[in-house]
């Protein structure tokens, strides 16, 4: 696939998926003559139709995507995420210094959540942290782990300062007990 192409499929999921923040309104609506639903049952409803619809996403991309592609987008939204989410401050904090970036994680996972042996770092959490996966469909396609794999990226670089490659050696939703990762800086 061309790579005009591929941003062009990029944005129509991204456009597909910002309707999403319309489904509350959807969800309650109901036609004439239907008694309005319990609020328990239309969260129960939403949380049915975005998991379709992640698991439909999914499917698509395994469909329409070469490997590569599919890596490289799911990449890209686990580095989103990151730079939306708290831990980025502290990697930006961690200038230069990855054994402090360490210590940090280590003080969130456990002393033996991650730890630094010369340039490799060991990462392991108990659970998957991304909310998709914890509330989200049974088994999503293994895919899917590429996001914690750019997740990662972007945490490591930012405090590295340079580029990080990440190894995904376990994942909860490829059916292990925990995630786990080697980071080598």
């Amino acid at each position: 696939m061309k790579r005009k192409e591929f941003l062009k499929r990029t944005v129509q999921m991204g456009l597909a998926a910002g309707s999403l923040a319309l489904l509350p309104d959807i969800a309650s609506a109901r036609p004439a003559g239907q008694g309005q639903k319990s609020e328990e049952d239309v969260q129960e409803e939403l949380k049915k139709f975005k998991e379709a619809w992640v698991t439909t996403l999914m499917q698509n991309m395994e469909k329409q995507l070469d490997p590569k592609e599919r890596t490289e987008l799911m990449e890209a939204c686990g580095r989103a995420c990151a730079r939306r989410g708290p831990l980025i401050k502290l990697a930006e904090s961690c200038r230069e210094d990855i054994g402090k970036l360490v210590t940090s994680l280590a003080g969130f996972l456990g002393k033996e959540g991650c730890t630094l042996e010369g340039n490799v770092v060991h990462l392991s959490y108990p659970k998957c942290f991304c909310e998709l996966v914890t509330a989200g469909p049974e088994r999503l396609p293994e895919i899917y782990c590429h996001c914690s794999e750019g997740w990662i990226k972007e945490i490591f670089e930012t405090a590295a300062r340079k580029k990080v490659t990440v190894q995904t050696l376990q994942t909860v939703k490829r059916g292990a007990p925990s995630c786990k990762f080697l980071i080598t800086v």
